[in-house]
């Protein structure tokens, strides 16, 4: 079927037009930075919409929305893509007052821990690992036998395969209501979600919590990685900043790092040591428990190096620091590394390169 081709309709007059909150600072670049409407980007003052002047393109870098300049606009008024053409056509220049997304109030919850597992097990077991994305994880330091043991796959390229993945785990029973990442467009079950490689993040026991995307294209180094998620999308659900664990659980000393990817390179480069890794500095919800639910005697803070010349950071690492040596019973110590490797995934590689 031919695809309706529209005359150029500049994207960013019509973010204006449907009431965006645009990013000033960034008005006078090829990809202008707006608040997203459609998953209302986690607070106010947050960009995450990316609007492209070349290709009058949008994407949301968060909750994976994207399109042209008339399916937004139909979308946020409720039009047909005809519709909203025919309106974009005709001169306007008043634009609404700018208003800022709010969150729904509602929020859509994850469905049971077993559920959740069971379904990413059947989705990820469907899906392949592509070369570029593989060659990224052995020059991390990890086999290919891990590798495959881990579970890393790369997130469908195209939106028949994401509707397709829908369909087949729908065909084997699963209720996609309450899954995050997944979502209906039009009435149709899909996977949301923006390109780059899943990494499926385990609770103590190895069952699959959540998914973690390491994105092919990051606009700033802190935002390499996106948990799936299909917040404030419709039938979508939100993901909660789940504490990944890796390694021999047997053993009584963790080491305590950010980054469910970070923390497994690490275990593997270090034999299989024991790692609790949380989502972010200050994602600590459920730190203390999965703490106590492995038993461990010893905690050693393996945080990365930034610390120290971040004071943002360094507070929110103390503040961790604070909560876990409020546990009964547990020793609690730092691993120090020369400073030029800014993780212990980093480190350690460079160690096993000399070995």
């Amino acid at each position: 079927m031919a695809v309706r081709q529209y005359d150029k309709i500049p994207i960013v007059e019509t973010a204006r037009r449907c009431g965006l909150v645009l990013d000033s600072r960034t008005l006078r670049r090829t990809e202008v930075e707006a608040s997203c409407p459609f998953c209302g980007d986690h607070g106010v003052g947050k960009h995450h919409l990316s609007l492209n002047t070349d290709t009058d393109q949008y994407r949301c870098n968060l909750c994976g929305a994207h399109g042209n300049s008339v399916s937004l606009y139909a979308r946020i008024k409720g039009l047909s893509n005809k519709e909203a053409y025919l309106e974009l056509a005709r001169e306007a220049k008043v634009y609404p007052m700018p208003q800022a997304p709010s969150p729904q109030t509602q929020e859509r919850q994850p469905v049971p821990l077993e559920r959740r597992h069971a379904a990413y097990s059947d989705m990820l077991e469907h899906l392949t690992l592509l070369d570029r994305h593989g060659e990224n994880l052995l020059e991390r330091g990890l086999s290919e036998e891990r590798i495959r043991a881990n579970g890393y796959k790369s997130m469908p390229e195209t939106e028949r395969g994401r509707r397709l993945l829908a369909d087949l785990l729908r065909s084997y029973g699963h209720e996609l209501s309450g899954l995050p990442g997944f979502r209906t467009y039009y009435g149709e079950w899909t996977l949301s979600g923006p390109s780059g490689f899943l990494i499926p993040v385990r609770n103590k026991d190895g069952l699959i919590q959540g998914l973690k995307i390491r994105l092919d294209e990051v606009d700033a180094p802190n935002r390499k990685y996106r948990w799936l998620s299909s917040r404030g999308l419709p039938n979508g659900t939100r993901s909660y900043s789940w504490v990944h664990v890796t390694g021999d659980r047997s053993r009584k000393c963790a080491f305590l790092t950010e980054g469910p990817l970070k923390g497994d390179v690490a275990s593997f480069l270090a034999r299989d040591e024991l790692f609790i890794c949380i989502g972010g500095v200050n994602a600590l919800h459920g730190l203390t428990d999965t703490i106590r639910a492995l038993g461990v005697r010893e905690v050693v803070e393996a945080m990365d190096m930034d610390q120290m010349t971040n004071p943002n950071v360094r507070k929110a690492v103390l503040a961790m620091r604070r909560e876990v040596q409020k546990i009964p019973g547990i020793r609690y110590s730092k691993y120090t590394w020369n400073p030029a490797y800014k993780g212990v995934d980093d480190y350690l590689l460079s160690r096993a390169a000399t070995m």
